[in-house]
């Protein structure tokens, strides 16, 4: 009756020992998916940190957890924690390779770790998942660009335009592969798209800058470059302002351009060059006897030599109208 007993008991211990592990199993998951809906919601209220520590909760306990690995990228993402976000979408697209989201997620991590071949890559594959998806296609469209191949940019920055055409980025993007084309009006009408569907940002107000120089359009050119420049110090803007202005016949705001873009940055050989230009302008003008404006032109054209000294036109200026002495 003994051995009876003890071999019931035995019996029944493998079975209270799985009711035990069952019990756990299921409280550890009611656990897990409450972190999940936390973690979510902490994304909604934009609180990362938080999303973070959530999610690297839920992965102590399952590191295979696809959904908290693309939630960890999403949220390292947004922190701007490219080398954590990368990771996480690797493993996630790994794990998954059909996820859009975790391939996507992966490229764009790549692609702000200037790893533009693998970033590439992974947006083609999410591309390959939804054939539909603009960001996708701006993606590839981008890593292009990055790669310095805008030929292979080009028709993908036109489907994304073709499937998202609200988004500003996707008409950037095909604004800047046809300017590196040479289709400089339709990549300034691609700009200008672009400034119609986002606020003005400086990055839109650079390619317009450029694409209306690109075009010859030079009032366009000085209403840029005084709205980027009543923002902030802009060399460069201020140089295009100096550039437009001389080609419209106004050459003292031309110099007056010029002049405030080497006391902006005073390396800027370019602004040297057209302080010189406008400055032997005045003496030509004069019939050379302005001294004063011939010793400007001097002094300019020696600076702009001095900061890039591989400038044969300008080499040429100074012998043709004797100004090395």
């Amino acid at each position: 009756m003994k051995w009876l007993l003890l071999a019931a008991t035995t019996i029944c211990l493998p079975s209270c020992f799985l009711f035990q592990q069952d019990g756990h199993d299921e409280a550890l998951r009611a656990i897990l998916e409450k972190r999940q809906e936390q973690a979510t919601e902490a994304i909604d209220q934009q609180d990362y940190q938080k999303a973070v520590a959530l999610f690297d909760e839920i992965l102590a306990s399952e590191p295979n957890n696809v959904p908290a690995l693309i939630g960890l990228g999403g949220a390292q993402t947004a922190l701007g924690h490219w080398d954590e976000a990368e990771p996480a979408y690797a493993k996630a697209a790994t794990l998954e390779p059909q996820s859009f989201d975790a391939q996507f997620g992966h490229g764009f991590a790549l692609e702000m770790l200037d790893r533009f071949i693998e970033a590439l890559a992974a947006y083609h594959r999410a591309l390959v998942i939804d054939p539909m998806s603009g960001t996708a296609a701006l993606g590839v469209g981008t890593s292009y660009l990055q790669l310095d191949e805008p030929e292979h940019a080009l028709p993908f920055a036109q489907r994304a335009v073709e499937l998202a055409p609200e988004d500003a980025r996707s008409w950037t993007c095909l604004g800047a592969a046809l300017e590196k084309t040479g289709a400089d009006e339709q990549a300034l009408e691609a700009y200008l798209a672009a400034s119609e569907r986002m606020s003005a940002s400086p990055e839109i107000k650079q390619n317009l800058l450029h694409a209306y120089a690109r075009v010859g359009k030079h009032l366009q050119v000085v209403g840029t470059a005084r709205s980027i420049l009543a923002e902030s110090d802009d060399a460069g803007a201020a140089e295009r302002m100096g550039w437009a202005y001389f080609r419209l016949g106004r050459y003292d705001e031309s110099a007056d351009a010029y002049r405030l873009a080497v006391r902006i940055d005073p390396q800027m050989w370019r602004a040297w060059n057209g302080i010189g230009v406008t400055a032997l302008n005045r003496w030509l003008i004069s019939d050379q006897v302005d001294d004063i404006a011939r010793r400007e032109a001097v002094q300019a054209f020696l600076m702009s030599m001095r900061i890039n000294p591989d400038q044969q036109k300008v080499a040429a200026l100074l012998e043709r109208y004797q100004l090395n002495g």
